[in-house]
């Protein structure tokens, strides 16, 4: 992800150092909240709060062609186990329990 799609105050990482974003250009180092100009087309790593606490969690930002493939799979493989438990005793399936059911099933 570039610098600027950064918003003000998110923590990102940034050649081996993590920083919080203070301005447009601007962020500061964790530690020692020394001030860095940062240029637009940096490739920064986001990190992101997990469930509010003080633990971050760092996205991967690229996967190869195999994890994209297994990590469909999987997720076809627990939407079919779930709409399997909704399908009526005429073996019929309704579209509103197929959104439903993928509105329920977390992707990850």
């Amino acid at each position: 992800m570039r610098f600027p799609r950064l918003k003000i105050g998110q923590q990102f990482d940034y050649d081996g150092k993590r920083y919080t974003k203070t301005g447009p250009l601007t962020a500061a180092e964790e530690g020692s909240g020394e001030s860095v100009m940062i240029r637009r087309a940096a490739e920064v790593i986001p990190v992101y709060s997990v469930d509010g606490d003080e633990s971050v969690k760092q996205l991967k930002q690229s996967f190869s062609r195999q994890e994209v493939m297994e990590l469909c799979q999987a997720y076809r493989l627990r939407l079919t186990n779930a709409l399997q438990s909704k399908v009526d005793k005429r073996q019929n399936l309704h579209i509103d329990t197929v959104i439903s059911a993928l509105s329920e099933i977390d992707p990850v």
